[in-house]
């Protein structure tokens, strides 16, 4: 397995959207999952740089209920811009959604109805709860070797950070 020079972290995913899928791939550990993170730009190193199965990335996520504190990993194995996603494709989609990850309600904003604000769909595995969630200023971004700010209070967005957390 390839090992990626950057992570990804997400600010402020539902914990009922990760504990779906926890829930689901504990009876099938190979399921694959998605997250929807709700931004009109694409995750451009994702797109550049599909990761897959024997290349994953790995994810960082805080909660909305908690921002300052990294609660669930898991690993990006697929990217899709949902507005060229075919008929059968999302098809699947909203079949597994509807089947495992009903807090989402489906595949939103997929063909670019509304304001257009959800573009990316990440396919994931392995995603876990952190025992100890940790500050996000352990997690150091790839563009200025900076630790991330704690100073968070919007759900939303991502950052490119290092593979490891500092002192793990």
């Amino acid at each position: 397995m390839t090992t990626r020079s950057y992570a990804l972290f997400m600010n402020g995913i539902y914990k009922e959207v990760l504990d779906d899928i926890i829930r689901a791939q504990s009876k099938d550990p190979g399921l694959q999952l998605y997250l929807q993170p709700y931004s009109g730009s694409a995750i451009a190193r994702l797109r550049d740089d599909p990761p897959d199965l024997s290349d994953p990335v790995q994810l960082y996520a805080s909660i909305t209920d908690d921002l300052q504190r990294v609660h669930y990993a898991a690993n990006v194995i697929r990217w899709e811009d949902k507005t060229q996603i075919g008929p059968f494709r999302k098809d699947l989609i909203e079949r597994r959604l509807q089947q495992y990850q009903p807090t989402e309600e489906g595949l939103y904003n997929a063909a670019g109805e509304g304001d257009g604000t959800s573009l990316n769909l990440l396919t994931v595995v392995q995603v876990t709860q952190i025992e100890n969630p940790f500050d996000v200023r352990l997690l150091v971004k790839v563009e200025d070797g900076e630790p991330l700010s704690p100073n968070r209070n919007r759900s939303g967005g991502w950052s490119y950070v290092m593979p490891e957390p500092l002192n793990s």
